[in-house]
């Protein structure tokens, strides 16, 4: 042994000391944790970013914003201010009225417009016609007015007629409603169908006759001389239940209107015609100067069939027929007032025209009103 081995001790080998190895765990761990503090300091050293959407789109969003809250607002004031109208509606006969509302122009008739609750002052013209009406309009309710006028005749050239004016001795003043036309004799154009005044003047007489103007025809009126001459006309009387024309080759020579209908001296063949009523009869008339010839015309009489529900007592023209119903009743042309008379639903009058072109039917119904 040497020196160098003799103080050498022996030492047992080394052994490792069991156990768990939590140091190097700890410092893996505390590792981690700093890491983890680290990054979250780090991140809060970050700047913040805001995304901020492009321009376009900006606007849309805000203009889409805008039109929601415009939609709501105005929702909510329909609901809310709207007021409650009501239907108004106007008509006449004829149409083409103009209609005019608390002075403001509307429209024409027929017209239908939807009003505020409210008064209104409301105009209707047609022509010289004119109606006004005080109108209230509640919620939700409807107003109609219906208004009737009898139509003004639209007289175009070819819808007028003439009327020839002679006296004995000529020269006599002509008037015709009220206007000077001139002296005997004249033809006078342009008159409006219907009746006209006549005042024929001359130098010690006057004469004042109605006379019936038609539609395409001339109408013819004649008048005597001075007492003192010695006339040269005659005339015709006739008296008929309904209007009647006389002409004489085509001609109208006067109406069943006039009290003297004056033709010249010797034979006529005059015809004696009522086209509403499908009229006519013809006769040959023989005047003499200064003298009346009267007429006379067979008027024809046709049948009409009446009946009534439940049924009725009938009257034609004043005169009792019988109850209904009533079939093949004669009557005379022309214009008649039938009456119906029930016991339990009263009476109810009608205007019946017979003609010769149909018979007619008549019915009325006593339990309505």
């Amino acid at each position: 042994m040497t020196p160098d081995t003799a103080n050498v001790k022996t030492v047992a080998p080394f052994r490792t000391k069991q156990g768990p190895a939590p140091a190097a765990a700890t410092r893996d761990d505390a590792t981690l944790e700093f890491a983890s503090e680290a990054k979250a300091a780090d991140a809060a050293r970050l700047p913040i970013v805001i995304k901020i959407p492009k321009p376009g789109m900006l606007v849309l969003g805000v203009a889409f914003g805008v039109f929601v809250l415009a939609g709501a607002a105005a929702a909510l004031a329909l609901r809310t201010a709207a007021p409650s109208t009501g239907a108004l509606t106007v008509e006449s006969d004829p149409p083409g009225a103009e209609v005019r509302i608390d002075n403001a122009v509307r429209g024409t008739t027929p017209l239908t417009l939807n009003l505020a609750e409210g008064r209104y002052s409301v105009v209707v013209q047609r022509g010289s016609n004119t109606k006004q009406l005080n109108v209230e309009m509640a919620a939700n309710a409807a107003r109609s007015y219906h208004i009737e006028w009898t139509a003004a005749p639209v007289v175009a050239a070819t819808q007028t007629g003439s009327l020839s004016v002679t006296s004995d001795p000529a020269g006599s003043a002509v008037t015709v409603d009220g206007t000077s036309r001139g002296q005997t004799p004249l033809t006078i154009r342009d008159l409006t169908p219907g009746r006209h005044e006549v005042l024929v003047k001359g130098a010690n007489t006057t004469y004042q006759r109605s006379v019936q103007v038609e539609a395409g025809a001339t109408a013819s009126l004649v008048v005597g001389g001075a007492p003192s001459t010695t006339p040269s006309w005659g005339w015709i009387t006739l008296k008929t239940p309904f209007p009647v024309q006389v002409q004489e080759a085509g001609r109208v020579v006067g109406t069943s209107e006039i009290e003297r209908i004056m033709l010249s001296p010797g034979n006529h063949e005059l015809d004696f015609v009522a086209d509403q009523l499908g009229f006519r009869q013809s006769a040959e008339v023989r005047i003499l100067a200064g003298r009346a010839a009267p007429v006379s015309l067979t008027i024809p009489r046709v049948a009409m069939n009446i009946n009534a529900l439940p049924w009725a007592e009938v009257f034609v023209d004043g005169t009792r027929i019988g109850d209904t119903p009533l079939a093949n009743v004669m009557q005379p042309i022309g214009e008649h007032e039938i009456v119906f008379r029930h016991p339990q639903f009263g009476e109810k009058r009608q205007m019946a025209r017979l003609t010769l072109r149909d018979s007619l039917r008549i019915s009325v119904d006593m339990r309505t009103k």
